[in-house]
């Protein structure tokens, strides 16, 4: 069975590392997979896709007919039996030639909270109707904040798919599951995620700076980049915080950042899910994310991690202090979010995408 998975420049995203951890299973399922990068350029993870033998294509979105001509004459040419579409961008344009192709099963996953309103609301809701009711889409929710607004808002039905990530990946080593006489000598601050408005990494230095004014030691290790990055690291310099922040632009080993850290922070405006947070979770580490949609119904306040308005950062600054002193809490929180990932967000999960495949 081939399956074509459309997505947009190939980063260290969310969607690409689920569909790159779950390469053994799609290769045991006889799935043939070839990815299609949108992007302007193909992205640096196209390499990762290559190395476990899928194929991989670019061709760059543009708002022309010329775009939507190549994408056909891919579609019709290699007879793909299923088109799975993750793209927000021009979504109902790739069904419809996805449609025309012929092609017998399509597929879209919802990877966000997409709160419109007005009249992108509306073109959103129609836009799903007419998938569903004439092209015959099937939609995927990564969550059930996910499906909750995708019905509220859209209408749309969908099928609930949790995120999955490789677990054992990031709790094997063990060096972040905290015991509750330990003592640290550090506040060892951790994000992951692009540099965009959305994901508030702003939040995370102006923290850095008020813990830093009460005497608190504390390094910030950033993970990402994108149109934000230079801006964030030139604050800092202004600042004068270079010595307690990192910036690390791309790595494939996630799990040794995080093995060295204490504290994983979200602030975002909204999220589909988080798995970067789901990563930080399985490693042991307390997870702190902000009261906005796909963060506030993963995490369980003061159960699993905590929920905050990171527009307070002094609150923000104080909770940290109360848990980096309670080592103790630390520890039944963080093992509490450990066996939440591992009842709900296995590897396991993509045996249902399969099944809808097939």
């Amino acid at each position: 069975m081939k399956v074509l998975h459309i997505l947009s420049e190939l980063q260290f995203s969310g969607a690409e590392l689920m569909l790159f951890s779950a390469s053994e299973r799609f290769y045991k399922s006889g799935l043939e997979i070839t990815i299609l990068s949108t992007g302007k350029k193909e992205g640096i993870y196209a390499e990762h896709f290559r190395n476990v033998g899928w194929k991989v294509i670019h061709l760059p979105f543009k708002k022309d007919i010329a775009f939507f001509k190549e994408l056909y004459r891919l579609l019709k040419g290699s007879a793909f039996d299923v088109v799975h579409i993750h793209t927000e961008q021009a979504f109902i344009y790739k069904a419809v030639v996805a449609f025309m192709a012929g092609s017998p099963k399509i597929i879209s996953t919802v990877h966000n909270n997409f709160l419109f309103s007005g009249y992108l609301k509306h073109r959103r809701q129609f836009h799903h109707f007419l998938a569903l009711k004439v092209l015959g889409v099937k939609f995927i929710s990564i969550s059930e904040s996910v499906k909750h607004t995708e019905k509220r808002h859209y209408f749309t039905d969908t099928t609930l798919i949790n995120n999955w990530i490789n677990i054992e990946r990031f709790n094997s080593k063990s060096t972040t599951v905290i015991e509750a006489d330990t003592q640290w000598h550090e506040i060892r601050l951790i994000s992951v995620g692009k540099c965009l408005f959305e994901k508030q990494h702003q939040r995370i230095l102006e923290l850095v700076e008020v813990l830093v004014q009460k005497g608190v030691d504390v390094h910030y290790t950033h993970i990402g980049c994108g149109d934000l990055e230079d801006q964030e690291k030139q604050w800092v310099k202004d600042h004068n915080l270079q010595s307690h922040v990192s910036f690390i632009s791309h790595t494939n080993n996630v799990a040794k950042y995080l093995s060295g850290s204490n504290f994983y922070l979200m602030p975002s405006l909204f999220e589909g899910l988080g798995n970067a947070c789901l990563e930080a979770m399985a490693a042991g580490l307390y997870c702190i994310v902000n009261d906005a949609p796909g963060l506030n119904t993963l995490i369980q306040n003061d159960k699993t991690g905590s929920v905050v308005e990171f527009s307070e950062i002094e609150n923000v600054a104080e909770k940290i202090m109360f848990i980096y002193n309670n080592p103790a809490v630390y520890c039944q929180v963080t093992k509490q979010a450990q066996l939440y990932v591992s009842e709900n967000h296995d590897l396991s999960n993509v045996e249902q995408m399969i099944g809808m495949y097939k």
